[in-house]
């Protein structure tokens, strides 16, 4: 899945938050290009406010304006988008999993378990698990290739994107995900690419809010961002809340009533 604006303006706000790692390894499982509704000066802007030294600014605007020169290139929105992990994640090495990526993804299948040759700061799933029939290995695979205290990025569908993947992903899969294997949760949004728009979601309940007041909209992404315990635990499949009994009064009446 590209990156929209919506979801560059996410990432923007989480790294002003200081919660994105920097000068780390970055993983993507799936590579991103950009999905072009994003106007071009707003990388300029942020590379001019966002990239401190002067010399490594100068080649960024450079590398973009070089870019925004050759628009028929098709690789060109690939190259952007790495332009975008150089503002937000300064990465010292980007690794890319992916069928249908640029020259740089590695071919794997990622129904199995994969053999990367390390551990990453940074692991994100630009909307590519929902495309894999094995969909629980793409967690798992993130959680053993992000280092402790590391940050795992979902974006996935969660309502409409018809015929776009196997899956649509509910919010309670990223809740119990998170509860299982102790992560921390910092960020998760409900995106609308048509209004460029976002909803934050912080705790169940707002889900809950968001359903019964109508503001969950026919073709929504979900946008989360984990933060790997300290402690290198293996990875745990989760078990829905419901059936553990982890749920407030109020979701077990949502599971029984919202159907």
């Amino acid at each position: 899945m590209a990156i929209s604006a919506v979801h560059y303006r996410l990432v923007r706000g989480m790294f002003e938050k200081g919660i994105l790692p920097q000068q780390g390894a970055l993983l993507e499982i799936g590579e991103a290009n950009m999905y072009g509704d994003l106007p071009p000066h707003v990388i300029d802007d942020d590379i001019r406010r966002y990239v401190a030294d002067e010399k490594r600014r100068d080649q960024l605007l450079r590398r973009h304006a070089q870019l925004n020169a050759n628009p028929s290139d098709e690789f060109a929105l690939f190259d952007k988008a790495k332009l975008f992990y150089e503002i937000f994640f300064s990465p010292t090495e980007i690794q890319a999993v992916d069928f249908n990526g640029t020259v740089i993804a590695q071919k794997l299948d990622l129904n199995g378990p994969i053999k990367l040759n390390r551990k990453f700061e940074v692991a994100i799933n630009h909307g590519t698990a929902e495309h894999v029939f094995n969909i629980a290995q793409v967690f798992r695979t993130m959680h053993e290739y992000t280092v402790p205290d590391g940050t795992m990025i979902h974006e996935a569908p969660f309502t409409g994107w018809i015929e776009h993947g196997f899956y649509n992903l509910q919010p309670t899969l990223f809740f119990d995900l998170a509860d299982i294997n102790q992560y921390e949760i910092q960020g998760m949004y409900l995106e609308e690419l048509r209004s460029q728009s976002a909803l934050a979601i912080t705790s169940r309940e707002h889900v809950y809010d968001y359903a019964e007041s109508g503001k969950i909209a026919d073709n929504l992404l979900l946008f989360v961002v984990f933060k790997k315990h300290r402690f290198d635990r293996p990875f745990q499949f989760p078990i829905q809340g419901y059936y553990r009994d982890i749920l407030p009064q109020r979701g077990q009446d949502a599971w029984r009533e919202m159907r």
